[in-house]
């Protein structure tokens, strides 16, 4: 079971699965370990985020306005973590997700799967493969999109996700401090 959320460059997949649990979601780290929880897609999805004080709703606003994708848009949470929409299931009751989120920069290839229903494979870091109902055209597709939210919105690339909440709350010190000054003189 999932106590903790791993590293956001560290994951590099966020799946539906179904268990003899029930609707379970699994996620795979870069070095291809899996790990599961009874946990949504959709709650992962917003813990991540609220992990990095993001609101979801406006981030999938300014991706819309960033791609122009209306449903399915990707998520870049953190650096190192732009997560994919992709077709990993067919949902057997209603109310469930087909919909799986890979990490793009976990991505190490992407290649056509003529031999069962799934019509591509997605490898990733870790030797992992991930198939998908969609073609590996729509999946490249969705990679560009990625690529274009990320450029969008993305934060500096050598930025620490972990640098974040510190570097903010010395913004908010030195403004409280300049603040005080200015109301004293």
């Amino acid at each position: 079971m999932l106590k903790k959320l791993p590293i956001f460059n560290h994951i590099a997949a966020i799946l539906p699965h179904y268990t003899s649990e029930g609707d379970t979601t699994t996620i795979i780290t870069t070095d291809g370990k899996h790990t599961s929880t009874a946990t949504s897609i959709r709650t992962v999805l917003r813990r991540l985020a609220h992990s990095r004080a993001m609101d979801l709703t406006a981030l999938r606003q300014h991706t819309i306005l960033a791609t122009g994708q209306r449903i399915l848009q990707p998520l870049p949470i953190a650096p190192g973590l732009v997560l994919c929409p992709m077709k990993t299931r067919i949902p057997k009751i209603a109310g469930d997700t087909s919909t799986g989120y890979i990490n793009y920069h976990a991505i190490m290839g992407v290649a056509e799967n003529n031999l069962n229903s799934y019509q591509a494979v997605i490898t990733l870091t870790g030797n992992t493969d991930i198939p998908v109902y969609w073609t590996s055209t729509t999946v490249k597709k969705h990679l560009q999109s990625a690529k274009l939210a990320m450029s969008c919105t993305a934060q500096s690339p050598d930025s620490h996700p972990n640098l974040m909440p510190i570097a903010q709350k010395l913004v908010e010190i030195i403004y409280d401090i300049l603040v005080l000054k200015h109301g004293k003189e």
